[in-house]
């Protein structure tokens, strides 16, 4: 009987009844009214095995919740936000209460309907007994909504979607009545929260939720629902699951037992003391971790232990995503509610009976077995017929270098893939080498283990290049079948050896039999594997699941379904693409679609490519062109024809239409055989990436042959590498799995016009890198010369081209000239990260900036500038300081350059020492936080409204208040006001805001707006 409200919680929400919205209610009575309904869960047989959810789990709910929020924050909190933690504690469960009545409307209910529908649908044979029951379906179905269940009642719109609850919506309603709507609306949101996953939507969980005038009427919806969260998943001890009440109910549901036993090992959760550095507790210190206090007893319990384990890793994830949300509430959204836990404490989980230790990868057989077919290795059951097919395949070829030897030539190698419905029977036959009895006992059951890795094996095959190597490939049958029969026979043995495998980790039976009683096919030799598939495992995709996986071919494959065969595997990687891009309705007539191979060593490369017109190029066939087709395309990269990655070959995305294969034995897959690991000098990955820029230069060499320009032609090939490249001012999610290597590969395309003594050559970046210095000229009249050799097929050279029309000489020293640079071109900027200028060249009057780079090193140091800080994205993120004396032609006031590659300032100006001495003073500590507020200062110093603008002292409070409010971030008007405890402000006024400082620049000539008259 409650007659009276105990928890500190339940009595400063109490003073709440006063306020405005809250008209006359009583918690005390809403108490009460939720404490018949919790007790009735359990009734009707619902919900029967489940955990407690009546009034006592509230109350400990409510006991943790007072030591979960900090003192300070208490101090803080409103009676409103007190009254909606205290409701939402109360009704958070009430969404389980079924009555007799809904329960027999049940039918009536379409979402009920639906979720019966997909779970009988889903269910497999063992489950779907179980599920049968209504009552245990619908008490699922409960379960699985109840939180959004008590939003719909407490909004009480009469919408029953989840069920036909008028009566417990009447009591609810009636009993919260006066309550104002909004606060009872978001009131069904917090309780709702508690089974959501988007606590960090603060436009949802607002911080400050008003419902009145008074500043007792605002909660901060956000923290409540935290709370009410982490109070919910750590009521997990023993009061929760009293062990009279399981004897009682007969449980008998295995999740209901465990949970049962689980909970009823923890005796006390409770915050953990901090220590201090001399190792004393130290209650001033802020506590941040839950300890758990826990005793199994008896080997019996292990399970229940472990689900401990797994459910308090999940709790840690919670609190930790809970802790990162209350953080980001305080900065971004000024919340001043503290969530300080982030950890949970095991150490004081005893066992007694078992010993509970940390793995130490010394696995019994049973649980690697499981570890190797479940749902860790391999998580999908199509691989069985990619493993019996590559076991095949490298028994045949086998087999056919024995022959060989032996002069054998009429040996014809085949595979056969049977599947039989009727009997739920998937047949493999081969005739290759076949097993021997000792090869079946060291290699077939022994996990981990293969003939084809041995030294001795090795020695005698060296030209033997086996795509299955890591002896665990049969393991994978027992994911679609529990009995596997294989009939086998060597050479070297006179019988049949017939093997009978009963689960995974059952017993076998091995028998011999003579030749003459066995299957024709392998009497002199090879192998057959029948699966008897399970039930519940879908076939209808054995056909697609073949061809997935074996790409290629030279062994001619059969799957026969039903007595129809089909053939599997292909020829060539072009026949592949080819027979994809006809299904799909394309016009493959080498005019406008067409595939074409490249091949380096031992890998090869077909790429889809696609006809322009206009621009009579071909240029590589994208990816996203067949997103929303039904059939997948062959994208991927193949090992001896068997296919272990479904990207673009290189790449850790789809971005073109090709299909790789690599042939060698050094080229291995992972053990899942779902990557492939490249050998250490990247080999085969770099013969991808040289095929693609084979497929490159062959455009250009194309378009010179049409009687286009090489400037044309160059131009185009940046265009056609596109998809290829990781642009940084794009959003294209093309991930290259080594970008520098795919950079290394495409920089031998030569794409540079480089002038040195009136001659004009085309070189590649990787030939500039070569060169000791070059000179590279920011200078429009360049650019439009350029342009102009685009339009015209010509030889002479820009220099000449200058000099002939504006009597110009820019080539008068001997270092070579690159006339065609562009730093948007992800390949030029190589030459800019790997050079250093080294002298600069400034005439004003022509507009023109000669920057020549290097070799040398320790020249300059380089910083970033923040994005938003730059008014002119045409140019890089970088300032550049010199280290000693740096003198930039050509300038008269002007302190430096802005230009390709950066900022570059004049040793001797004012701003130049006065960075240098700033800079210091950030980088004396070298920390994230001193990193963070030097970018923050030279954003603030670079932005051209305050380095270009000279400001009276007037102006100097509202110059630094707008570096200050820049922003409307919190985090960054803290960052900026750290930024000046280290700054001298006298000093900055005195360099930075009384003076002009111009940088040089073409930008200067260039309006930020076209006007139009």
């Amino acid at each position: 009987m409650i007659n009276r409200l105990e928890y500190d919680i339940e009595k400063r929400a109490e003073q709440a009844e006063s306020l405005s919205f809250c008209n006359g209610i009583k918690l005390l009575s809403i108490k009460k009214t939720i404490a018949a309904m919790l007790k009735t869960i359990g009734t009707n047989e619902i919900f029967e095995q489940y955990t407690v959810h009546d009034i006592s789990h509230i109350n400990k709910m409510l006991k943790i919740a007072e030591w979960l929020i900090p003192e300070t924050t208490k101090t803080k909190m409103t009676n409103a936000e007190w009254l909606m933690l205290t409701l939402s504690i109360y009704l958070h469960d009430l969404g389980m209460v079924v009555s007799k009545k809904e329960f027999a409307q049940r039918n009536s209910n379409s979402k009920f309907l639906e979720f019966k529908e997909k779970t009988l649908a889903t269910a497999t044979p063992e489950y779907k007994k179980v599920a049968e029951d209504e009552k245990y379906l619908y008490q699922e179905f409960v379960r699985s909504n109840h939180a959004f269940r008590i939003r719909e009642w407490l909004e009480n719109r009469g919408q029953n979607i989840y069920g036909n609850a008028d009566d417990q919506c009447e009591i609810l309603n009636q009993t919260l009545d006066g309550l104002f709507e909004k606060f009872k609306n978001d009131l069904g949101m917090v309780c709702e929260s508690h089974h959501r996953d988007d606590l960090d939507d603060f436009n949802k969980y607002k911080i400050s939720s008003k419902y009145g005038d008074d500043e007792q009427e605002v909660v901060n919806l956000n923290y409540i629902a935290i709370i009410l969260r982490c109070a919910d998943l750590l009521h997990i001890t023993s009061d929760r699951t009293p062990s009279i009440e399981r004897k009682l109910l007969d449980i008998s549901n295995p999740i209901s037992i465990l949970e049962w036993e689980k909970q009823q090992a923890v005796t006390s959760i409770c915050p953990q003391a901090k220590r201090n550095l001399e190792g004393n507790i130290d209650e001033t210190i802020v506590k941040d971790t839950i300890e758990i206090h826990a005793y199994f007893s008896g080997s019996d319990t292990a399970e229940a232990f472990f689900g401990l384990s797994s459910y308090l890793q999940y709790v840690k994830k919670e609190l930790n995503a809970c802790h990162k949300i209350a953080q980001v509430a305080k900065r971004q959204e000024n919340a001043h509610h503290e969530f300080p836990w982030k950890s949970i404490d095991e150490s004081n989980i005893e066992t007694e009976g078992f010993e509970a230790k940390k793995l130490e990868f010394t696995i019994e057989q049973d649980n690697i077995l499981k570890l190797l077919v479940g749902h860790t290795l391999y998580n999908d059951s199509s691989v069985v017929v990619r493993e019996l097919s590559q076991n095949a395949i490298d028994a045949i070829k086998l087999q056919s270098i024995e022959d060989s030897r032996n002069s054998h030539s009429s040996y014809n190698g085949k595979i056969r893939i049977e599947w039989n419905e009727k009997d739920r029977i998937l047949s493999f036959t081969d005739n290759g080498t076949g097993m021997t009895i000792y090869d079946i006992e060291n290699y077939l059951l022994k996990v981990g283990a293969s003939k084809y890795r041995q030294k001795q094996f090795k020695e005698t095959y060296k030209d033997f290049n086996p795509i299955s190597r890591f002896g665990i490939g049969i393991l994978t049958c027992f994911m679609v079948a529990n009995d596997v029969d294989i009939e086998t026979k060597s050479v070297s043995e006179e019988w049949v050896n017939i093997l009978c495998l009963r689960n995974v980790n059952g017993k076998y039976l091995l028998k011999k039999e003579t030749p003459s009683k066995t299957n024709g096919y392998i009497q002199d030799h090879g192998t057959i594997i029948k699966l008897h598939i399970r039930p519940d495992v879908n076939m209808n995709d054995l056909e697609m699941n073949l061809k997935k996986w074996i790409v290629l071919s030279d062994i001619p494959i059969t799957l026969i379904i039903n007595g129809e065969e089909i053939t599997i595997g292909n020829q060539t990687l072009k026949e592949v693409l080819v027979n994809f891009l006809k299904e799909e309705n394309y016009n493959v007539d080498d005019n406008t679609i067409k595939v074409e191979e490249k091949t380096i060593g031992n890998v090869t490369v077909a790429c889809a490519l696609r006809y322009n017109n206009y621009l009579s190029d071909w240029s590589f066939l994208e990816f996203h062109s067949f997103e929303d087709r039904p059939k997948v395309p062959p994208v991927g990269t193949c090992v001896e024809g068997v296919r272990v990655e479904f990207y673009t070959p290189g790449y850790k995305s789809n971005n073109i239409l090709a299909i790789a294969n690599i042939r060698g034995s050094k080229y291995q897959t992972n053990v899942a055989r779902t990557a492939l690991e490249y050998d250490a000098n990247n080999e085969a990955l770099k013969a991808i990436y040289d095929c693609y820029r084979l497929f490159i230069e062959d455009q250009i060499k194309c378009l010179e042959e049409k009687n286009y320009s090489k400037s044309w032609a160059i131009q185009e090939s940046h265009y056609i590498m596109a998809p290829l490249i990781k642009a940084s001012y794009t959003n294209d999610s093309v991930e290259p799995i080594d970008e520098k290597l795919l950079i290394k590969s495409l920089s031998d395309i030569k794409c540079l016009f480089v002038e040195k003594d009136g001659k004009r050559d085309v070189l590649s970046v990787n030939d500039v890198l070569e060169v000791e210095k070059v000179d590279i000229l920011d200078y429009k009249i360049i650019n439009a010369i350029e342009m102009l050799f685009k339009e015209i097929s010509t030889d002479i050279t820009v220099s000449k081209m200058v000099k002939t029309v504006l009597g110009e000489n820019i080539s008068l020293s001997r270092i070579p000239l690159i006339t065609n640079f562009s730093q948007y071109q992800i390949l030029h900027k190589q030459i800019i990260q790997a050079k250093n200028v080294t002298q600069i060249k400034v005439d004003t009057m022509k507009r023109k900036i000669q920057l020549t780079f290097g070799n040398e090193e320790g020249l300059w140091k380089s910083y970033d500038i923040p994005s938003e800080y730059r008014r002119t994205p045409s140019y890089s993120n970088k300032i550049h300081l010199p280290t000693g004396d740096f003198c930039i032609e050509g300038l008269n006031d002007e302190i430096g350059v802005k230009s390709i590659g950066g900022i570059y300032l004049n040793s001797n100006s004012a701003l130049c020492k006065y960075l240098k001495k700033a800079i210091d003073i950030f980088e004396s500590s070298n920390t994230k936080e001193s990193r963070i507020l030097l970018t923050t200062f030279l954003g603030n110093v670079f932005d051209n409204n305050f380095l270009e603008y000279s400001y009276s002292e007037k102006e100097f409070d509202y110059a630094i208040r707008r570096m200050t409010q820049r922003s409307n971030s919190h985090f960054y008007e803290e960052t900026t006001s750290k930024m000046w405890e280290k700054i001298d402000l006298d000093e900055f006024k005195k360099i930075i805001l009384m003076k002009k400082h111009i940088l040089f620049s073409l930008d200067n000539w260039t309006r930020s707006k076209e006007v139009y008259y």
